[in-house]
């Protein structure tokens, strides 16, 4: 039996205790994510979602949003070295998943290379949310696969009784890193107040054996190249250092709230070794070409200033108004042996106007009006695409309704997009998104989900005018002025249970999605199989395709005695061009592999522990002129103590990690050949809550 076909099995027997389980359900403690506009909890979302807060969420947290998320269902990390990571849902990435900052697009340039850090501070989130699957019809175009949104809290919401904080260091051996992190926040009468910050500072990453993978077919030049810049134990200039700090204040009303915050962030990151090389001609008497590698990094700096309200309705038809406007100045410099080169500004405007209302036991429903203005540059000699200025304007809707034990979802986006380049023809785009999903509830906290989704993306600055050579991703892009809008059509079908206060195996929880994905148009950057001469860089062009994804995901965790508990767990995404093209392969490039794995754990009341157990399948099917890559077993063990220090809570918290030593290198990434993942290590630190 293959592996896909075990997983597809697991799937269906984790419906079987399901559809047996308990007959009463008593009401939970929830937290309403702040993905649906309508204050609903995780698990009465008609769309997939998974929420990180609390004890998971620290454990969790790393230096990169996809380190941060790879263990979540459906997500993967697309790496770039220990400085980048980005989160892959599906399959699907960058210019396709959204990073949210509250609610409102990070707008960096994270988007536009895969080399590019989100402007994000996983260690300062309060709760991280993912969405899986389409999202355009409250995001927008750049959400067709997905959100994930970041909850800092920058912005308080009410006044606390008195002033509460938490004090967090930290230290990791797979790049000797440090870390310190702090939140303050109070406040008097009808104002709040609120203060964070984090440092954080690591060498190069260890690993176990060779940095660059030497496969048999390159040739003699190639082989040259990975001896020279190879590195035996350490991925060479991974090294970085940031530090971020953010302050916000607010006016409580009993009607509302409005509120101010600002953000600094500085991030100095390595690009590893052996990616990116020159080639001079030098004028000496042998007359011989001479290569030059030059050690890259990225210096980001970023200024994010938002505005957040809410006003409630004294009303029985509505409900609330909430208001949200961000402006982000971003530049990052690309330095080449310390010097700049190539500089990448992204300075935008987004706003958001939501208005929800309530009528009881009719429709329910929200409002939105979302704006967007965005003006990006890249200005260097290595500048890969013009400096031009996106503009957007999206109205939307969303309805419920409730009959008996079914539920209902609709809603519906138009969008339109304005791309205005420096010299090229600016290209408009109509859009329209539209979803349908019923819902049946067995009990409470039992349902099963069915829905369909229409969403649509227009191509980015990019994808549309990019021409020139990308040296820390080692390839030269073609952009393709004339692509189409990509048409995604959705098919999810979905099971949830979840009853912590029910007995014995009637508490299991269960997650368990199966989707299937046809986009017309797919936009990819496509590897041509040849080399801009000058540099023999691979040249990508991108393109439009008809593609198809599908997959599924599923997780079971099942309370056991004495407080023990044991998670199954897997996910799969398949995905390949609906045409082939003579010669080539037929599969979607970077896409993750099949993972299955279990957890075992306990908790207690002032102490917890897990081991975690990842089974990666190889991934065989890498695309059109595109490496394999070998599937691996990663087992790590976390634990954690709490205390008391006086009247201050304090946790400490450790974690080894890849406990084998396995040589793991990301499907995902463009730098698997170059970069692995971190071999053994520990992180260990201690947090301070008062």
């Amino acid at each position: 039996m293959t592996k896909f076909n075990t997983l597809a099995l697991a799937i269906a027997s984790l419906a079987v205790p399901a559809i047996c389980a308990a007959e009463d359900s008593n009401k939970l403690e929830e937290v309403n994510v702040t993905v649906s506009p309508l204050d609903k909890p995780a698990d009465a979302v008609a769309a997939p979602v998974s929420v990180l807060s609390g004890e998971t969420l620290r454990k969790a947290a790393s230096a990169t949003l996809g380190e941060t998320l790879k263990n979540q269902p459906g997500v993967a990390n697309a790496s770039f070295g220990s400085g980048v990571g980005l989160p892959v849902i599906r399959g699907q990435s960058a210019n396709r998943v959204k990073i949210l900052n509250d609610n409102l697009d990070v707008s960096d340039a994270s988007n536009t290379s895969a080399d590019h850090a989100a402007s994000i501070e996983p260690l300062l989130a309060e709760r991280i949310e993912i969405l899986r699957g389409p999202a355009a019809l409250r995001y927008g175009s750049g959400a067709i696969g997905g959100v994930v949104n970041i909850i800092d809290g920058r912005i308080p919401t009410e006044v606390p009784e008195e002033v509460e904080g938490a004090v967090e260091m930290r230290h990791d051996t797979a790049n000797s890193q440090d870390a310190s992190v702090f939140r303050f926040t109070g406040g008097a009468g009808q104002l709040a107040w609120y203060f964070d910050g984090v440092y954080r500072e690591n060498d190069d990453t260890e690993i176990p054996g060779l940095a660059i993978v030497e496969h048999e077919e390159h040739d003699e030049e190639e082989e040259e190249h990975e001896e020279e810049f190879n590195t035996d134990g350490y991925v060479g200039n991974t090294n970085a250092r940031a530090h971020s700090y953010s302050g916000g204040v607010s006016w409580i009303t009993d009607s509302g709230y409005f509120g101010l915050s600002v953000n600094k962030l500085e991030n100095n990151y390595g690009i590893p070794l052996g990616t990116h090389e020159h080639h001079h001609e030098e004028e000496e008497e042998d007359h011989e070409e001479e290569s030059e590698v030059e050690a890259v990094r990225i210096d980001m700096a970023q200024t994010r200033y938002d505005l957040k309200g809410e006003h409630r309705f004294n009303s029985n038809y509505w409900d609330k108004l909430r208001l949200r406007i961000g402006y982000n100045d971003y530049e990052h410099v690309e330095l080449e042996e310390g010097e700049p080169g190539t500089r990448f500004t992204n300075e935008a405007w987004e706003s958001r106007l939501e208005i929800t209302h309530d009528n009881d036991s009719e429709w329910r429903g929200a409002y939105g009006l979302q704006l967007s203005d965005k003006d990006f540059a890249a200005v260097g000699d290595e500048a890969f695409i013009q400096p031009s200025r996106t503009r957007s304007a999206g109205l939307f809707t969303m309805k419920e309704r409730e009959w008996g034990n079914w539920h209902l979802d609709l809603g519906a986006r138009i969008e339109l997009v304005d791309i205005d380049p420096e010299t090229a023809e600016d290209r408009d785009f109509n859009l329209f998104s539209t979803s349908a999903t019923l819902q049946y509830f067995l009990q409470e906290h039992q349902h099963i989900s069915v829905g369909a989704t229409h969403s649509e993306r227009a191509p980015v600055a990019e994808e549309l005018f990019a021409d020139g050579e990308h040296l820390a991703e080692s390839r030269y892009l073609i952009g393709n002025s004339d692509l189409d809008k990509e048409r995604s059509f959705n098919l999810e079908l979905g099971y949830h249970h979840h009853n912590e206060v029910a007995g014995g195996w009637h508490a299991a929880q269960i997650e368990a999605s199966v989707f299937y994905n046809r986009i017309g148009d797919y936009i990819y950057s496509q590897n041509t199989g040849l080399e801009y001469e000058d540099e023999e860089l691979p040249i990508y062009a991108y393109a439009n395709r008809d593609a198809t994804f599908y997959g599924a995901e599923a997780s079971v965790k099942f309370p056991l005695r004495s407080n023990f508990y044991l998670t199954l767990f897997g996910d799969v995404v398949r995905a390949s061009f609906d045409e082939d093209i003579a010669g080539e392969s037929s599969d979607v490039p970077r896409m993750p592999p099949l993972r299955l794995g279990l957890a075992l754990g306990a908790e207690y009341d002032q102490w917890g522990w897990e081991w975690r157990t990842v089974e990666a399948a190889d991934q065989d099917r890498a695309g059109a002129y595109e490496e394999e890559t070998d599937g691996y077993t990663r087992m790590d063990l976390s634990a954690h103590y709490n205390f008391n220090i006086g009247s201050s809570d304090a946790v400490i918290f450790a974690s080894a990690r890849n406990l084998l030593d396995e040589e793991i290198r990301n499907s995902t990434s463009l730098l698997r050949d170059y970069a692995p993942e971190a071999g053994r290590s520990v992180e260990a630190g201690v947090r301070f809550i008062f």
